[in-house]
């Protein structure tokens, strides 16, 4: 009974190099998993920047058609050779002339001359800055408008 009990070295030694086969299989196939996972990220990566490229090679034939078309060429002419058509008048926007450098009178005034300082301030700043100030800097308008100094 006693040779029984006790298991020969080459069932043992079979035993351990079974398990160490099952273990490297293991790590292989975890291994294998993990090389998987950083394959699909670098895949979705690689996606992600064919998607930009092709989106920054589409931008760019966009504006290669309008660098080829004949709206470019002619604003070019305008811009750069100063080449106008026959009939077309040119439009040059200066800077806008600023509202406060406009001078206030001193002392107290009574409602209505404040408004008839308005209205004289208005009428000398140029239409086209009226426009400016009353659709964009309307804050600025309301300044224009209060006199008190």
């Amino acid at each position: 009974m006693r040779s029984a009990e006790v298991t020969p070295i080459s069932k043992q030694m079979t035993i351990v190099i079974g398990l160490c086969v099952v273990g490297l299989m293991a790590f292989g196939l975890a291994l294998s998993y993990y090389r998987n996972i950083l394959f699909d990220r670098q895949l979705i990566l690689m996606q992600e920047r064919n998607k930009k490229l092709k989106d920054e090679v589409l931008d760019g034939y966009a504006l290669l058609q309008y660098y080829k078309s004949d709206q470019y060429r002619d604003k070019y002419a305008k811009e750069n050779f100063g080449l106008f058509r026959q009939g077309e008048k040119v439009l040059i926007i200066n800077q806008p002339s600023d509202a406060s450098k406009i001078l206030l009178p001193t002392g107290e005034l009574s409602k209505v001359e404040k408004e008839a300082l308005y209205e004289e301030r208005l009428s000398s700043i140029r239409v086209y800055d009226q426009w400016r100030l009353f659709l964009f800097e309307r804050k600025a308008l309301e300044a224009l408008q209060r006199i008190e100094r």
